[in-house]
This record gives C-alpha cells, structure tokens and sequence, in this order.
C-alpha cells in the first residue's frame, strides 16, 4: 500500500511539474511579445522622427560680422541637426539630449565647418547673416 501511494504522489507531482514548466513558458513568450512590439514602437518613431527631419545642405551664402566672428554658439552633433544655438538652455537644443553629443565652437566655425543654419527659436536675429540682399557697412567672413 505504501508503494501505491508513493506512484500516485509521484505521478501528481509530475503532473504538476508539468503544468508548471508550461505556466512559466506561456508567460515568458507573453513578456517576451510584449518586449518585441514595445521595441518595434521605439523604433518606428525613431523612423518618423529622423524621416520628418532631414539635415538641409550646406548654405550657399554667408557673411559673419567680424565682431560676431568669435561669438560662441552651442551645436548638437548628430545625424539630423543642422541648426546652432545662441542660447546654451535653448529647448530646440535641449531635445538633443541622448540623441547626440553637444559642442561649443565660435559662430564662424558652426558655419563654415559644420554648415549649421541659426535657430529659429533663440537665433532668429540672426537671419540676416544668410541675406544676400541685406545691405551691408563691411565684408565678414562667408562665402560670396
């Protein structure tokens, strides 16, 4: 009687070994689905952010004062931005955060180097630098 009930306990145990090992594989595929369209999301939004924003050429005309040519300005350098910042708390310049590294340089240098165009939001003023029709007292720096 003893042997019978030690193969019952054990053909229970079995059982429920096996009812387990399949409880715990269902949930780890269930995690596992979720993880794969959390990270397909992550990664079609990155495919609409850099698709929305494509870096433009570099400007075809430029002239830098020559009392603005050693003014620092702020750059994101990654892939997609093409703008600077004359303001290093710019919120254009802040969404740079972990999608890029940030530089200091002069202004004439964002230019000529790394064909940076101002921001619209902390360097509006500063439309006039790529004006080819704005009338000016001395020639800077740029190309003509």
């Amino acid at each position: 009687m003893n042997i019978t009930l030690l193969k019952q306990l054990n053909g229970k145990l079995k059982a429920f070994a096996i009812v387990l090992l399949l409880g715990a594989t269902t949930l780890a595929c269930q995690e596992n689905k979720e993880l794969k369209e959390e990270t397909n999301t992550v990664e079609a939004s990155a495919t609409e952010a850099t698709a929305v924003v494509d870096k433009r050429p570099a400007p075809e005309f430029f002239v830098v004062p020559a009392e603005m040519a050693q003014k620092r300005v702020w750059i994101c350098e990654n892939n997609t931005a093409d703008i600077f910042h004359v303001k290093h708390d710019c919120p254009v310049l802040i969404e740079c955060k972990g999608k890029g590294t940030f530089r200091n340089m002069t202004l004439a240098r964002a230019i000529e180097d790394y064909d940076r165009y101002n921001c619209q939001t902390c360097a509006k003023d500063l439309d006039f630098i790529y004006d080819e029709d704005a009338v000016r007292m001395e020639t800077g720096l740029g190309q003509q």
